[in-house]
């Protein structure tokens, strides 16, 4: 479990109506056993600091490796199927120290369909002692594990609404002669993939979250990483033929 940072920044949220809402439900003892939070993407570490504690009901901050609390992912990075896994077992056993296990899934907005797919039966019903909590930003969740938590949306920035990649030849044509660097690039494919979601087409969207981490790996050159991204979208050919070996 990467341990949560000692320093943090000021929690931003203490005065949101919904911050304060969310602690009288602590303090009434309704605790849901998969609760999805959105915010801000800078304030998922005090977020992860401020809420365990609560969920533990250790009386005092948890500090690092609290043996009843397990985090994957890291903020802006969703956790592989790997590590979803591992806290599926690590959830499985009874509290050491606490009134309940937590586990925290970072980045839960951008997690690939297979790792999204090992969690659905702990969110349904995870283990009576422990409860889940989906840490992301905005409101765009797969719809399988969305319908299975408690939103609660902290602050707002406007909801991301995504966008369509392009349609036609002439917009893919200009899409890649206009391509910038993969910082860039990697944004496009992240509108994409909203878009997608908010579309229902799940398969799609995780489509895009792979092309992204593929983007971000900086593996390829940019000139190669589009012809092989338009292949694959535009053309339709096999996703896992022309980045297979790439992770």
């Amino acid at each position: 479990m990467p341990d949560i940072p000692a320093s943090v920044s000021v929690l931003s949220f203490e005065d949101l109506p919904a911050w304060r809402g969310l602690l009288s439900e602590f303090e009434r003892g309704d605790v849901p056993h998969c609760r999805a939070l959105s915010a801000p993407l800078a304030w998922h570490e005090a977020l992860l600091r401020a809420l365990a504690p609560l969920y533990l009901a250790s009386g005092g901050p948890v500090g690092d490796g609290h043996p009843d609390l397990f985090v994957v992912g890291e903020v802006g990075k969703a956790p592989n199927i790997e590590a979803c896994r591992a806290l599926i077992q690590d959830l499985a056993l009874k509290p050491v120290r606490s009134v309940r296990r937590l586990g925290v899934v970072m980045a839960a907005d951008r997690l690939l369909l297979p790792a999204a797919n090992s969690l659905l039966k702990l969110a349904e019903e995870p283990p009576s002692h422990a409860c889940i909590l989906f840490l992301l930003e905005g409101t765009v969740l797969l719809p399988t594990l969305r319908s299975r938590a408690r939103l609660s949306v902290l602050a707002g920035p406007l909801e991301v609404e995504g966008a369509p990649p392009p349609g036609d030849d002439a917009d893919w044509l200009r899409w890649v002669g206009e391509a910038g660097d993969f910082g860039a690039i990697a944004g496009d494919l992240a509108a994409w993939r909203v878009h997608a979601l908010r579309s229902g087409d799940v398969e799609l969207a995780a489509r895009f979250e792979r092309l992204r981490l593929i983007a971000e790996s900086g593996k390829l050159s940019v000139p190669v990483f589009c012809d092989l991204l338009t292949l694959a979208l535009r053309e339709e050919l096999p996703f896992e033929h022309l980045f297979g070996d790439f992770r």
